[in-house]
This record gives structure tokens, sequence and C-alpha cells, in this order.
């Protein structure tokens, strides 16, 4: 006897409920096209490969069940669940999801670009090469989400949670993050130059590697976070919190630092060239081998501050206080700017 056709056995959203209540599925490559299923109760169904575009989908469940590659392009899934569900290449193309929890879901490559999903839970997903470009996650809880790899440019991210997300490599470029929590979150080798994270919690985050080029992190808290190598060419950090962060080898040039937090943090090797940090709090701070040249340190607190071999040729270091700061062996030249009476040669400087 020939097998019957999935899709032709279901002729209607009702067709396919009263089917599910009688203990079917499997729905495999059904088509239900602008169908109504609105807060219909779906657990574990099988709907792998179906089109459900522009469905009303809003308050159902769909927990545990396999939607992988189902097309949701413009559906209306707000307020749905879809807990610990398989949507691995799904198309949510400017779907809606505001308000939807998706706890626990393979997300794995799925397309959410233009999709709001603002207020929806995706903690514990797993989004790796998902493409959000443009994507609405503004209060989104993506707390320990991995976004390994997925495309996130130009989305809303703000007041979002991504405290201990995995977005190594993920390409974050022009995104907005405003006061995001990104505590504890692993951004190695992320790309997300001219973001905005301004006010962003960025505590213990790693950034090794990361593009920031031209990025906003003003008023950002960055307090132990790892930098290192990282690439903040003309960022801006006005009032950041750097203390005790790692900024070995970074790239800071033209970077603003001014009323920056440095207090006891790494900067060795760091090239701050023509950078402007007026005002900031270095105290204590390492700056061994850090290319300062034409930078601005005027009125900066370098006390107790490590800076052998530095390289402050053209620097401002008018009113700067140094008491304690060891400047042996580093660098400077007739266009380097000092407080009046200050003698270089009695700190074991170098002029070049």
């Amino acid at each position: 006897m020939p097998k019957q056709d999935k899709q032709a056995a279901i002729q209607s959203a009702q067709d396919l409920i009263e089917k599910y209540a009688a203990g079917k599925r499997d729905f495999e490559s059904v088509n239900l096209c602008q169908a109504n299923l609105e807060s219909a109760q779906l657990a574990g169904i099988n709907l792998k490969k179906a089109v459900l575009f522009r469905a009303n989908l809003k308050n159902a469940v769909l927990a545990i069940a396999n939607l992988s590659g189902v097309d949701f392009v413009r559906a209306n899934l707000v307020g749905a669940r879809l807990d610990r569900s398989n949507l691995s290449h799904a198309n949510l193309y400017e779907a809606n999801l505001s308000n939807a929890s998706l706890v626990g879901t393979n997300l794995a490559c799925a397309v959410f670009e233009s999709t709001n999903l603002s207020y929806a839970d995706l903690s514990l997903a797993d989004l790796s090469g998902a493409n959000l470009t443009q994507a609405n996650l503004n209060k989104a809880d993506l707390t320990q989400a991995n976004l390994f790899q997925a495309i996130l440019v130009k989305a809303t991210l703000t007041k979002a949670i991504l405290e201990r997300a995995n977005l190594t490599e993920a390409d974050l470029h022009e995104s907005d993050l405003r006061q995001a929590r990104l505590n504890f979150a692993i951004l190695i080798k992320a790309q997300l130059s001219k973001s905005d994270l301004s006010s962003a919690n960025l505590s213990d985050a790693n950034l090794h590697e990361a593009k920031l080029e031209s990025v906003l992190l003003c008023q950002a808290n960055l307090n132990h976070a790892n930098l290192s190598q990282s690439n903040l060419f003309g960022a801006n950090l006005t009032g950041a919190n750097l203390s005790k962060a790692n900024l070995s080898k970074a790239n800071l040039t033209s970077a603003i630092l001014s009323q920056a937090n440095l207090l006891g943090a790494n900067l060795e090797g760091a090239n701050l060239a023509g950078a402007y940090l007026e005002n900031a709090d270095c105290f204590g701070a390492n700056l061994q081998n850090t290319n300062l040249s034409q930078a601005n340190l005027g009125l900066i607190d370098l006390r107790e501050a490590n800076l052998t071999k530095a390289n402050l040729s053209g620097a401002n270091l008018y009113r700067t206080k140094l008491t304690g700061a060891n400047l042996r062996g580093a660098y400077y030249d007739e266009h380097t700017e000092f407080s009046y009476k200050f003698d270089p040669d009695q700190r074991a400087m170098l002029k070049c």
C-alpha cells in the first residue's frame, strides 16, 4: 500500500491540531502558510522543513519540538514556548518572537535577520553561526548562550543580558550594546568596531584580540577585563572603568581615555600614540615599554606607575602626578612637555 503524502494529509491548522490530539507527532514538510495556530499546544511535534510563512503562533507551545529548517518568515511567535527545541537552519526572517522563551534551544545557523527578539529568553541557547543582522534583542536574556561566529551586524542589544555568553569570533559591527550586561562574556577575536557599548558592563570579560576600532565605551565597566592585543584604535573610553584590566600589547592609538580609571591596569607594550588621557587615573599602572608618543598625559595620576622604557617623545606631561613612578629608561625628546622644574635626568630618563 503506498505511503500517504504527509503534506496532502494535512489540510488546515485545525486538521493538524486534531491529528496531534489523536497522537500523531510527525508532520514533516507540511505547508501551513498563514495558518492560525495561536495558543496551540504542540510540544514534541516534528515540523522539520515545514512551511509556516506568516503563520500565527502567538503563545503557542512548541517545546522539545523538531523545527529544523522550518520556514517561519514573518511568522508571529510572540510569547511562544520553544524551550529545548531544534530550530537549526530555520528561517525566521522578520518574524516576531518578542517575549518568546527559547531556553536551551538549538538555533545554530538559523536566520534571524531583522527579527524581533526583544525581551526573549535565549539563555543557554545555541546560536552558533546564526544570522542576527539588524535583529532587535532589546532586553533579551542571552545568559550563557553560545554565539560562536554569530552575525549580529547592526543588531540592537540595548540592556541585553549576555553574562558568560560565548561570542568568540562573533560579528557585532555597528551594533547597539548600550547598558548591556557582558560580565564574564567571551569575546575573543570578536568584531565590535563602531559599536556602541556605552555604560555596558564588561567586567571580567575576555576581549583578547577583539576588534574595537572606533567603538564607544564611555562609562563602560571593564574592571578586570582582558583586552590584551585588542585593537582599540580611535576608541572612546571616556570615564570607563579599566581598573586592573589587561591591555598588554593593545592598540590604543588616538584613543580617548579622559577621566578613565586605569588603576593597576596592565598596559605593557601597548600603543597609546596620540591617545588622550587627561585626568585619567593610572595609579600603579604597568606602562612598561608602552608607546605614549604624542599622547596627552596632562593632569593624570601616574603615581607608583611603571613607565620603564616607555616612549614619551612628544608627550604632554604637564602637571602630571609622577610621585613614585618608575621612569628609568623612558624615552623623551625636545617636544616632550614636563611640569615646571621636573628634571628627567634625575629620573634616569633617556633623551632620544
